[in-house]
């Protein structure tokens, strides 16, 4: 352990991870209430999608108990090597973090429930939705959260969303942004949409069909 410990994360990533916590500040209160409509189990196996720095992990584990597993997965190497120093520091063993797109041989069959909080990138491919969801029992639970360009009198907040992913990646994004959970009904029949932060945020939940 104590070696593990000294083995740091670069400046770089754990500079990234700051960026991106205060991009994502305001989903310190979402998270709780994505996690909440979650509602993972005691003993649940759980796949938090794109898990950044392992923000949800806390409350996630406080739901699964020590029994459960959580399985995180994460495109950015720096952001999981951070999140992978914060399970160090902690000693969660229950915890296991991978890098995305993970191989099908890390992934258990029948996970009891996925987080995806501010995943666009995985919520804008069919394929890899596709493979996520081979990987989830009929009638498990899935949980969304992120952000979205709001519309009538909030449509001035569009330019405080775009800012917080950048204007080309934003542009790019524009028309996703408009309804960011639409590749999920396929999926997910029974789909819930709440609206956070005067319509710049969001909150899905339901269960994958059986």
């Amino acid at each position: 352990m104590g070696a593990d410990l000294i083995a740091l994360p670069s400046s770089d990533a754990f500079e990234l991870a700051a960026n991106y916590e205060r991009r994502t500040f305001l989903f310190d209160g979402w998270r709780e209430q994505l996690v909440e409509r979650l509602a993972p189990r005691r003993g649940d196996t759980v796949l938090d999608v794109s898990c950044g720095p392992g923000l949800n992990l806390p409350a996630l584990r406080e739901r699964v108990g020590p029994r459960g597993l959580i399985i995180g997965i994460e495109e950015s190497p720096e952001l999981l090597a951070v999140a992978r120093h914060r399970v160090r520091v902690r000693g969660w063993r229950n915890v296991r973090l991978l890098p995305s797109p993970p191989t099908s041989t890390d992934l258990p069959d029948g996970a009891h429930a996925a987080l995806m909080s501010a995943a666009d990138d995985v919520l804008q491919s069919p394929a890899r939705l596709a493979q996520l969801f081979t990987r989830l029992r009929p009638g498990a639970r899935v949980a969304v959260g992120g952000w979205k360009l709001p519309s009538g009198l909030m449509w001035p907040l569009r330019f405080y969303v775009k800012a917080l992913y950048g204007p080309m990646r934003a542009a790019g994004m524009s028309e996703r942004l408009e309804q960011p959970w639409r590749a999920l009904a396929g999926h997910i029949p029974d789909l819930e949409v709440g609206e956070l932060g005067f319509g710049t945020g969001y909150l899905a939940h339901g269960t994958v069909r059986s």
